[in-house]
C-alpha cells in the first residue's frame, strides 16, 4: 500500500512543480489594429526588428545558476510534500525538486532572456519614437520662426542700435549702480518687445538684441503668472556666455549678478531693496569671499567696508554722509592688528581729515611693527 501511495505522491509532486514555472510575459504591439497612429502627437516610427526565435544565442547557463534554480525548486517541494505527507512527503518533495529544477533550469533562462531582449526592443521603439517627436517639435518652430521673423526685420535693427548706445554708456559708468536700477527695475513689468520664441519651455522667452542670430538674452516668467519675470540671464558682452544673471520677486528686482572677469563666476553681486540698490559685494580675488562691501541708504552710498589684508575679515570702515547729494567721507575706522576690533579713527569735515585717534592697542601694535599710521588714500571707494 506504501508504494502506490509514494507514486502518486510523487507524480501529485511533479504537476505542483510544474505549476509553479513562471509564464512567459507578452508586451501589447504599440498600437491597436484597426487605430492608426495620430501623426501629431504619435508620429510614426521606425518599425523595430522582431525578435525571432532561434535568431538570437542562447544564454549562458553556469552550473551555479543550474543548482541555485534546482535549489529553489527543491525547497517548494520540501514545503509542499510536508504540508501533505509529513517528514516522508517532505524528503520526497527534495528529491522530486531537485530533478525538476536541474531538468527545467536551461528552459527557465532562456525564457528569461526572451523576455529581457523583449523588453530591449521595446525601449529602442519608444526611443525612436521620442525622437522623432523632438524632430517633428523643431521643425514646427523652425515654421513660426520663419513666419514672425519677416515681420520684425526693422524692429530688431532699432533694438540693435539702442543695445549698442546702452553698451556704450556702460563702459564709461563707474561704481555708481544707482543709474542702473531704473532700466533694470522695468524689465520686471514687461515692456520689452516680444520675440520669436526659440526656447522648449513655454515661460521662457529666447531673444538676439544684437541681431546677430546668436541668442544673447533670456527671460523665465512665473508659470503661474506668465506676465511677471522671476529671472533674466544676459550676454552683454555678446561672446556666446551668460555674464549676467538678473532675479525678480513679485515683478520687482531683488538681485543681479554679473561675471566681470570672463571665468563663467560671477564676482560683483547687487542687491536691491524696493528698486533701489541696497548693498554691493566684490569678490575681487576670486577666492568666492567678499573683500568689497557697499551699503546703500534711500540710494545714497552710507559705508563701505573693504578687506585690506586678504585674511578674509573686513578691516577698513569708511562712511559717508548721506544728507549730501555727493559722496562725502565723514568718518573712517580701521583694525591694525586684524583682532576684529577698530584700533584707528580718522574724521573728516567738508572732505577734508581733521583728527585722527589711536587705541592703546593699536599704537602697541605700531610699535612693535616699526610702522607709521597709514596714510589716508585720496579716494577711498575703488574704481569699477
Amino acid at each position: 500500500m506504501k508504494a502506490p501511495l509514494l507514486l502518486r505522491l510523487m507524480l501529485f509532486f511533479l504537476i505542483l512543480l510544474g505549476g509553479c514555472e513562471p509564464v512567459a510575459l507578452q508586451n501589447p504591439p504599440p498600437n491597436a489594429p484597426g487605430t492608426p497612429p495620430n501623426p501629431i502627437t504619435s508620429p510614426p516610427s521606425t518599425p523595430s526588428s522582431p525578435v525571432q526565435p532561434g535568431t538570437q544565442p542562447k544564454p549562458q547557463v553556469s552550473d551555479s545558476q543550474r543548482w541555485q534554480y534546482a535549489w529553489e525548486r527543491a525547497m517548494e517541494g520540501v514545503a509542499m510534500g510536508g504540508s501533505v505527507a509529513g517528514p516522508f512527503g517532505a524528503g520526497g518533495g527534495l528529491v522530486l525538486g531537485l530533478i525538476f529544477g536541474l531538468s527545467t533550469a536551461d528552459s527557465h533562462y532562456e525564457q528569461l532572456h526572451g523576455q529581457i531582449l523583449a523588453e530591449q526592443a521595446k525601449d529602442k521603439e519608444l526611443e525612436a519614437q521620442l525622437e522623432q517627436e523632438i524632430e517633428l517639435q523643431r521643425e514646427l518652430e523652425a515654421q513660426l520662426e520663419i513666419r514672425e521673423g519677416t515681420s520684425e526685420p526693422e524692429q530688431r535693427e532699432s533694438t540693435a542700435g539702442d543695445r549698442g548706445s546702452a553698451k556704450e554708456i556702460e563702459t564709461t559708468q563707474s561704481v555708481k549702480e544707482k543709474e542702473e536700477i531704473g532700466s533694470l527695475a522695468s524689465l520686471g513689468k514687461r515692456k520689452t518687445d516680444p520675440a520669436t520664441p526659440t526656447s522648449p519651455f513655454k515661460n521662457v522667452k529666447v531673444r538676439d538684441i544684437n541681431g546677430d542670430g546668436v541668442p544673447d538674452l533670456w527671460i523665465t516668467y512665473d508659470p503661474l503668472k506668465p506676465d511677471e519675470i522671476i529671472r533674466q540671464e544676459e550676454d552683454t558682452n555678446w561672446d556666446g556666455r551668460v555674464d549676467t544673471w538678473s532675479y525678480f520677486s513679485d515683478a520687482k528686482l531683488v538681485r543681479r549678478e554679473v561675471d566681470t572677469n570672463r571665468d563663467g563666476r560671477s564676482d560683483r553681486f547687487f542687491f536691491y531693496k524696493d528698486e533701489s540698490l541696497a548693498r554691493e559685494d566684490r569678490d575681487e580675488r576670486g577666492d568666492g569671499r567678499s573683500s568689497f562691501r557697499a551699503i546703500y541708504e534711500n540710494g545714497r552710498l552710507a559705508r563701505v567696508e573693504k578687506d585690506l589684508d586678504q585674511d578674509g575679515k573686513m578691516d577698513l570702515w569708511v562712511y559717508y554722509d548721506t544728507d549730501q547729494p555727493e559722496e562725502v567721507v565723514i568718518r573712517e575706522e580701521r583694525d591694525l592688528n586684524s583682532d576684529g576690533g577698530v584700533d584707528l579713527w580718522s574724521y573728516y569735515e567738508d572732505g577734508r581729515l581733521v583728527r585722527r585717534d589711536v587705541s592703546a592697542l593699536g599704537l602697541d601694535y605700531l610699535s612693535k611693527q616699526e610702522r607709521p599710521l597709514p596714510e589716508v588714500p585720496p579716494q577711498t571707494l575703488p574704481k569699477s
